[in-house]
């Protein structure tokens, strides 16, 4: 068996403003938990750009104790400050709003201060690594906020317009940004590379719009393309072109406002009754290079993290393998690599796999149920690792998922082969279609609906045979129910067959 060598890549220095990983005292004293938006933030004040799915309340324990810092210089800090809160405030650069704009969300932000604990609790892992990207391009300190209006600091938010992950990307500009999409993950939720794409595209606008950073946002949440349009139409009419002056939507309308809120609470909390969250400024996560795929949930008790709180660092991984030809790093807590690689080479000098699921093709007599007790898996967990809605669906022989290899038989097929050329579960079922009905009303007549339904009297009577008269509340058949296959590829396309 190969050994998975495993490099820490993220540069553990003391250096100001060189690291690439981030940390926070209070994800140290509280992991943040990321619970897979099985929750709705029920608590957000403004809501987040049309965001469902916000993270879960943050357990008791999240909530952020407003202490002061200690005055010793940490081991990792940028010495310039120990509090992140005071490096993101030092980098504020927007001009202001009209505070008329701003005070509805000033005010809402401040009457909620639980909020934004939860914010500051559920960012802490990520804040670190968003600002030293802002830095390093010398853009303004604001973006860092920008995900707490965009999605609560949420990666795993999802929107009603299928955006997605802090950022929110929609899947087609996710593409344009190499935001990879398929089957086994979504990079629009992993934390690393949607902050590298988000600003790329920040950039971009804000260039398009001649470094008018409020034009970029609004082309941020409405698209370049709107906001161009509204642009031109603006000039057009000889009126000024500038934010405050296009005609927008309410949502992109309040979007600049609310950043500006945000930036305005930390850069005075007191003016508002408000005592900021203690954000320790060093790195938290460190990413880890490897060469072979891993089990997601043997990654995690490797290094010694719940489930959830390996989840919320690898939000983009949406599969129980860690597939070595789509993804070759482990994001982990700085303070876990060590346990990770000693207890990784303890296992595999005990000869245990890595890789306990590969995939397997449903014969007759298969279901869910039964391949999960083969292998002690409920059926409702497979259903989960391959995205189907439950236990319970009835799958037909040839339907292809991923399932653990003690439910299947032994080959000698190579296991990391067999994994890199599988595109995702595809699967075969026996779908209901309902009948088509008419409701007759007042003057129809047999040729009226049939011309209605552009079908033939013949066969409308056909399918109708006990109707000797057409009567006002009379449901006529106009096609029988039936039932038909259906094929599901990993992409989502259906095929449907009778």
């Amino acid at each position: 068996m190969k050994v998975l060598s495993l490099l820490v890549v993220a540069a553990l220095t003391l250096l100001s403003g060189c690291a690439t990983t981030q940390t926070s005292r209070i994800a140290e004293t509280a992991p943040v938990s990321n619970a897979i938006a099985e929750n709705v933030e029920k608590n957000n004040p403004i809501g987040t750009s049309g965001s469902e799915a916000i993270a879960p309340q943050a357990r008791q324990q999240d909530a952020l104790p407003a202490t002061s810092p200690p005055p010793e210089t940490r081991i990792g800090a940028t010495p310039a400050y120990d509090n992140l809160v005071d490096r993101i405030r030092s980098g504020f650069a927007m001009p202001d709003i009209p505070s008329s704009l701003t005070q509805p969300f000033i005010k809402k932000f401040s009457s909620n201060p639980d909020y934004l604990n939860r914010v500051f609790a559920r960012g802490g892992p990520y804040l670190h690594h968003i600002v030293e990207e802002i830095e390093a391009r010398g853009l303004p300190m604001e973006l860092a906020l920008l995900p707490i209006v965009e999605s609560a600091y949420n990666p795993q938010a999802t929107s009603h317009a299928k955006a997605a992950g802090l950022w929110q990307f929609i899947p087609s500009t996710g593409r344009i940004y190499e935001l990879s999409q398929d089957w086994w993950m979504d990079e629009r939720r992993d934390v690393i590379e949607s902050t590298r794409a988000a600003l790329d595209y920040l950039e971009k606008i804000y260039a398009l719009h001649d470094n008018d950073w409020f034009l970029a946002l609004a082309s941020y949440n409405w698209g370049e393309g709107a906001v161009g349009r509204a642009v031109r139409r603006n000039k057009a009419a000889g009126k000024p072109a500038d934010y405050l002056n296009l005609r927008m939507p309410r949502e992109t309308r309040n979007y600049v406002p609310q950043l500006i809120a945000l930036r305005d609470i930390l850069e005075s909390p007191q003016d508002f009754g408000l005592t900021l969250p203690y954000v320790e400024n060093r790195p938290y996560f460190a990413v880890i290079d490897k060469t072979q795929s891993i089990d997601l949930k043997l990654a995690a008790e490797l290094a010694e993290l719940d489930l959830q709180d390996f989840q919320a660092l690898n939000p983009h991984l949406r599969r129980p393998v860690i597939e070595i030809s789509r993804t070759n790093r482990i994001v982990l807590p700085i303070e876990n690599v060590d346990r990770f690689n000693t207890k990784l080479a303890d296992h595999l000098t005990k000869g245990l796999p890595l890789v306990t699921w590969k995939p397997y093709t449903m014969k007759r007599g298969d279901s869910l149920k039964s391949i999960g007790a083969r292998a002690g898996v409920s059926a409702d967990d497979l259903a989960k690792a391959n995205s189907l809605k439950n236990g319970k669906v009835n799958l037909l022989p040839g339907t292809v998922l991923l399932a653990p290899v003690a439910a299947q038989a032994r080959n000698d097929a190579s296991l990391e082969t067999t994994l890199a050329s599988f595109k995702g579960a595809r699967t075969i079922e026996r779908e209901y279609v309902p009948a088509k009905t008419h409701l007759v009303r007042r003057n129809e007549t047999w040729q009226s609906i049939a011309k209605r339904w552009r079908v033939r009297v013949a066969d409308l009577k056909a399918l109708n045979r006990s109707v000797a008269q057409l009567k006002e509340g009379l449901r006529l058949i106009l096609r029988p129910e039936t039932s038909r296959t259906v094929i599901t590829e990993a992409n989502g396309k259906r095929i449907y067959k009778r």
